[in-house]
């Protein structure tokens, strides 16, 4: 339907647009902060893009083997304004950065929501997506998500303007996609999918879609050089040619070839889709890529669309099927990008179903989320309908209820426990100034300050990292002692030990909590009796701790074959 035959209201003012964009925002930046952490400092792979950033303004531009350059490159250009010892500060700078342009795209929301509803409608989803919780909690991080967002986002933006050149600075933005991460690449596919579908009889269609491509390849050209000389291969990512392999456990493990213990890592050629046929077969194939990624998808999706999302969205998805107030190749587009982008994501939560991969769509359900609310409030139901003032009062309770339940998810969500922090930051101290040799990667987030703490024993500390400082942990003295973690697949202890001592594991972490990964490990921390030849040697309940539950086992080899024999 022509955009001409949109509902007819009175137009809201850019005056009073501008001050409720603004209030929507001021009430965003306080639920954001509520959830963040300003006392401890960064760990897991914001340190690495805060590291990552600090090498930067070093002269350091090496790519990571799997992490994209484009958020550090970014948060190096205010960090260079900062000399400190301290690197709490350099990870109050990310996590501040993080918010601002997570706020940023508040605005930018507005604009795409524009394209769908007129002024009123798209405050709305500026409202809808300022209170998400779960972008809410994610943007305190430091992570590249916010900046992944806006690109996107803005990508998408220009992609729906009638005019065909737009696709000029829609391309240009999905090349800093693919800068920001290394998956982004399919965004451009997507990207010219939509536009070739609702462009192709446009005015200048070729023309200005080779101009788009041609930007495209001169803004992707240093990222893919560099790689190139990096790596050999322009287009390498670390963990890509293992990912048929089945598992996350088996990409990560230093029997497939990887691992942060280098003396073992194995020169393997990958694993391929037909490698993993031929030792488990086409229906394997088919369920383990392809049913379970659908069901891991839709299964997230339900999850993190609480705490209001799922109400509006099924009806949304309904309705947007005769929106007859939205431009109809705006709804296809909206459509194609929504279905697409899952689409390429089935593998991926094949493996590992994490979340924050599927934030970036919220906008994108969003729009559909408020064709609901457009058709109730300006159309009433059969019994009844609103005049232009109950019209306004439905809307502010409307988005009054959202807020309430943003605000209650949050209080339960989105706190961050500061004592069991400090309790795994001290815990990470005892284990660098303890042990020394390969222990089983620990998937329970006990270690997670582990790579920090030895930073901050190294000469150098944060100062002189590079951009892979896993390696050498920024210049420490592995000759005092240092723990190796390495990821070792089975499907019981007796397996993983008899593997273990190939590759001269020495020590065990269990936690209380069991964690998705090898979670039959944790099963050690209750029936610690059942298992001999594991001898305990740190309890965190003994050691005075209140919130952290974990123990570190040291194996016994010799006790472990002695088991064996006696039990067979």
């Amino acid at each position: 339907m022509n955009v001409n035959n949109r509902i007819e209201t009175k137009p809201i003012s850019i005056k009073y647009t501008i001050i409720t964009l603004v209030v929507i925002a001021v009430i965003s930046v306080i639920l954001k902060l509520y959830t963040m952490d300003f006392t401890l400092p960064v760990n897991s792979d914001p340190l690495a893009y805060a590291i990552a950033a600090i090498s930067h303004t070093n002269g350091d531009f090496s790519q990571s083997s799997h992490r994209g350059i484009g958020w550090p490159i970014f948060v190096s250009l205010f960090y260079n304004f900062i000399d400190s010892n301290d690197f709490l500060i350099y990870s109050n700078v990310l996590r501040f950065l993080s918010l601002a342009v997570s706020v940023c795209t508040i605005f930018l929301v507005y604009f795409l929501g524009r394209k769908f509803f007129n002024e009123k409608y798209s405050l709305v989803v500026a409202a809808l997506f300022a209170f998400e919780p779960h972008l809410n909690y994610n943007s305190g991080f430091g992570l590249t998500e916010p900046l992944y967002h806006l690109a996107i986002i803005g990508a998408f933006y220009f992609l729906l303007n009638k005019n065909t050149k737009f696709i000029i600075p829609s391309l240009i933005l999905a090349g800093a996609i693919w800068w920001i991460r290394l998956n982004g690449i399919v965004f451009v596919i997507i990207l010219l999918i939509i536009y070739i579908i609702t462009k192709k009889n446009s005015p200048h269609f070729l023309r200005n879609l080779f101009l788009g491509v041609l930007m495209f390849f001169v803004v992707i050209s240093p990222m893919l050089y560099e790689r190139s000389i990096q790596f050999d291969d322009p287009f390498y990512v670390l963990y890509s040619q293992y990912v048929f392999t089945g598992s996350f456990e088996k990409m990560i493990s230093v029997e497939y070839g990887h691992g942060t213990a280098s003396d073992f890592e194995q020169k393997n050629t990958g694993f391929t889709a037909s490698d993993y046929i031929e030792k488990n077969g086409i229906l394997s194939f088919f369920k383990t890529f392809f049913l379970e990624g659908i069901y891991n998808i839709f299964s997230t999706l339900l999850r993190i669309s609480f705490p209001y999302l799922f109400i509006l969205i099924p009806f949304g998805i309904l309705f947007s099927f005769r929106a007859f107030d939205q431009e109809k190749k705006f709804i296809i587009s909206n459509w194609l990008f929504i279905i697409l982008s899952l689409g390429v994501l089935i593998i991926t939560f094949s493996i590992i179903a994490e979340q924050r991969y599927l934030f970036y769509i919220f906008p994108f359900l969003i729009i559909f989320s408020v064709i609901p609310i457009q058709r109730v409030t300006e159309y009433g139901l059969n019994t009844f309908s609103f005049s232009q003032k109950q019209k306004s009062i439905f809307l502010i309770i409307v988005i009054f209820i959202i807020l309430l339940l943003s605000i209650s998810f949050t209080l339960r969500y989105g706190v961050t426990d500061t004592l069991l922090e400090n309790e795994k930051y001290e815990f990470s101290k005892y284990v660098v100034n303890t042990l020394d040799g390969n222990s089983l990667r620990e998937f329970g987030g006990s270690l997670d300050y582990l790579k920090l703490v030895y930073i901050e024993n190294s000469p150098e500390k944060h100062n002189n990292c590079n951009v892979e400082f896993t390696k050498n942990l920024c210049g420490y003295d592995k000759n005092k002692g240092y723990l190796k973690s390495i990821t070792i697949i089975g499907d019981s202890i007796e397996e993983i030990l008899k593997k273990g001592e190939t590759y001269e594991l020495k020590y065990i972490f269990v936690n209380e909590q069991k964690n998705d990964f090898h979670g039959f490990i944790d099963d050690v921390y209750n029936k610690e009796m059942d298992y001999p030849y594991l001898n305990k040697i740190f309890d965190s309940d003994e050691s005075g701790f209140k919130q952290l539950k974990v123990k570190i086992f040291k194996i016994n080899y010799d006790e472990f074959y002695e088991s064996l024999l006696n039990k067979n």
